[in-house]
C-alpha cells in the first residue's frame, strides 16, 4: 500500500563470512566428563555431546518422549526441521539417561517442583562445573562437539542435519 516510502534494506551490508564461536570439547575433556558421570551435570553434558541437543530441548524432554529400549528419543523445539525429530541414542549414554530420568516426569526435573529446571538454573550449574574443572566452555559447545564427532565418525552430513534439526545445507557446515 506504499506506506513506507524508503527502502531501508538498501543500507544493509551482508557479510558472507559467518564467524564461528565456541569450541569443541577435547578428548581429554570428554574423558573427564566420563570420569565424573556420577555428577548430574557431567551426565547432562555427556547426553548433549552424544545427542547434539540444545539445553532448552533437554529441559523439555518428558519421559514419554524417551524410548531407551529402542535407543531413541523425540525432541527438539527451535525450528520446523528441529521440532519433534528422532534423535538416536548411543549405547553409552542410555544408562546415563536412565539414571538422570529415574522416576521423574522430565529428564532435567527439579525435585523441589516436579517441573524442569529453569534455563538460568541449569546454565549456572554448567558454569560452576566448567569453572571447577578448568574448562572454558558454554553448554552450546556440546552441540558443536556432537556435530564434529558425527562428522569425523563418517556420518553423512544429511543425517547429521536431521539429527540436530537443521533444515538445509549451510548452517551445519558453516556454523558447526
Amino acid at each position: 500500500q506504499e506506506i513506507v516510502n524508503k527502502n531501508y534494506a538498501l543500507g544493509l551490508e551482508i557479510n558472507e563470512k559467518i564467524e564461528k564461536t565456541g569450541s569443541i570439547f577435547t578428548p581429554d575433556e570428554i574423558n573427564l566428563l566420563w570420569e565424573h558421570r556420577d555428577d548430574e551435570v557431567a551426565r547432562q553434558l555427556l547426553i548433549m555431546i552424544y545427542t547434539g541437543m540444545r539445553v532448552g530441548e533437554m529441559l523439555a524432554l518428558h519421559k514419554s518422549t524417551i524410548h531407551l529400549e529402542k535407543s531413541y528419543m523425540i525432541g527438539g523445539n527451535k525450528s520446523e526441521a528441529g521440532i519433534d525429530r528422532v534423535i538416536p541414542l548411543h549405547r553409552k549414554i542410555v544408562p546415563l539417561i536412565a539414571s538422570s530420568l529415574g522416576e521423574n516426569e522430565y529428564l532435567l526435573e527439579n525435585p523441589e517442583t516436579g517441573k524442569p529446571f529453569s534455563y538460568n538454573a541449569i546454565r549456572e550449574k554448567y558454569k560452576a562445573f566448567f569453572q571447577e574443572h578448568g574448562m572454558e566452555h558454554k553448554a552450546h559447545d556440546c552441540r558443536k562437539t556432537a556435530v564434529s564427532l558425527m562428522h569425523s565418525g563418517g556420518i553423512p552430513m544429511e543425517s547429521i542435519r536431521m539429527i540436530v534439526g537443521h533444515a538445509g545445507k549451510g548452517v551445519t557446515e558453516s556454523v558447526y
